[in-house]
C-alpha cells in the first residue's frame, strides 16, 4: 500500500485489521438474537452432563454427534422417557469407552456407530472430522468482471466452517482439558477460513480469539461478569475494551502478567490481541 502525496507532506494510513465477531450466548439463547444465530454442530465428550443449557443446545442444531465415551453420558443423563427425543446423528470413536448397552440401545433407533481405530488421534478430534463433512461447499458466482471470465467455473467463494459447541471437553483430567486448548488452536489452522469451536463447561464458556480485533457479545443477564484472557499459546500484546481492568498495549505471558479474575462491564467488549488468545467467561448466576 503506498502512502499518499499532499501539500503537508506524504502520509500512511495502514488498513484496520478485521473484526472476529463472537456471540457464545446465542447457542442457548431461544430469544431475537438466536434468529441470526449461524449454524453450529453439537459434540457431546465423555465428561458428566451438567450444564443447565443442554436442552437448549440440543433444540438449536441438527448436527449431534458423541464421541463412544460421551454415548454413555448422553444415555446416562436421560430417562427412559426422555431418551427417544435425544438420539444423536452419530457416535464416533475408538468405541473402547461406549457400553454394550448404550450402543445397542442407539443402534436399534437407527444412529449410526461408526469405529475409528486411529491411535494417533483423540475421541475429539475424530469426532471434528465428521463435523468438517457437514461444512457448507463453496460455492461460484458468475463472472461479472474480464479477469473472473477467464476461469470458465467463475469466481470461487469460500463460506464458513460449522461452528461447534462442545460439552465436556473441560474439568476432570487436566491433560484432557489441555487437549481441548489444543483443539481450539487447531481449528483455526490450515487453508482457508478457520472454524470457531466453543468449549461449554457447566460454569464457564471458552473459546480462542483470533489475532486481531475480536468483538465479543456479552450480554450481562447471560454471561459473567467474571472472565480471564489466558495467553496459553504463548505471549501476546492486547488492548481491551468493556472490561473493569481494560489494557493498553500489554504483554501478557505465563511467568509475567495474566489478566484472571478480570470483570466485563458492558454487553460488549472488545479485544485487540497479536497472537491467539484464550477467553473464558462464567454463565450469569455460577459460583
Amino acid at each position: 500500500m503506498g502512502c499518499e502525496e499532499s501539500k503537508v507532506g506524504s502520509s500512511c494510513v495502514e488498513p484496520l485489521p478485521a473484526v472476529t465477531y463472537w456471540d457464545p450466548s446465542s447457542y442457548y439463547d431461544a430469544g431475537e438474537v438466536a434468529r441470526e444465530r449461524p449454524p453450529f454442530a453439537l459434540l457431546i465428550l465423555n465428561q458428566k452432563i451438567t450444564n443447565k443449557f443442554f436442552t437448549a443446545l440440543w433444540k438449536n442444531t441438527t448436527v449431534r454427534v458423541c464421541a463412544d465415551g460421551g454415548a454413555n453420558r448422553l444415555f446416562d443423563f436421560l430417562s427412559s422417557k426422555e431418551r427417544p427425543k435425544f438420539l444423536p446423528n452419530t457416535i464416533i470413536g475408538d468405541l473402547d469407552s461406549l457400553r454394550p448397552d448404550v450402543r445397542a440401545y442407539y443402534e436399534s433407533r437407527g444412529v449410526e456407530v461408526s469405529q475409528d481405530a486411529d491411535q494417533n488421534s483423540t475421541d475429539f478430534g475424530k469426532c471434528m472430522r465428521y463435523i468438517a463433512t457437514h461444512d457448507p461447499p463453496d460455492s461460484f458466482v458468475t463472472p461479472n468482471t474480464v479477469e473472473a471470465s477467464l476461469t470458465a467455473e467463475g469466481v470461487r467463494v469460500e463460506h464458513p466452517k460449522l461452528t461447534v459447541v462442545a460439552l465436556g471437553a473441560v474439568g476432570g483430567r487436566v491433560d484432557q482439558s489441555f487437549h481441548s486448548i489444543h483443539m481450539l488452536f487447531t481449528a483455526q489452522q490450515g487453508p482457508g477460513l478457520g472454524r470457531q469451536i466453543y468449549l461449554f463447561s457447566d460454569q464457564n464458556v471458552t473459546f480462542l480469539l483470533a489475532p486481531g480485533r475480536n468483538t465479543v457479545k456479552t450480554p450481562r443477564s447471560l454471561l459473567g461478569p467474571c472472565c480471564g484472557i489466558i495467553p496459553v499459546g504463548g505471549p501476546s500484546t492486547i488492548s481491551t475494551e468493556g472490561f473493569e481492568w481494560n489494557l493498553t498495549n500489554t504483554e501478557t505471558k505465563f511467568g509475567g502478567m495474566v489478566s484472571t479474575s478480570n470483570h466485563t462491564i458492558d454487553d460488549v467488549v472488545k479485544i485487540e490481541t497479536t497472537e491467539p488468545i484464550v477467553f473464558t467467561i462464567e454463565f450469569l448466576g455460577c459460583l
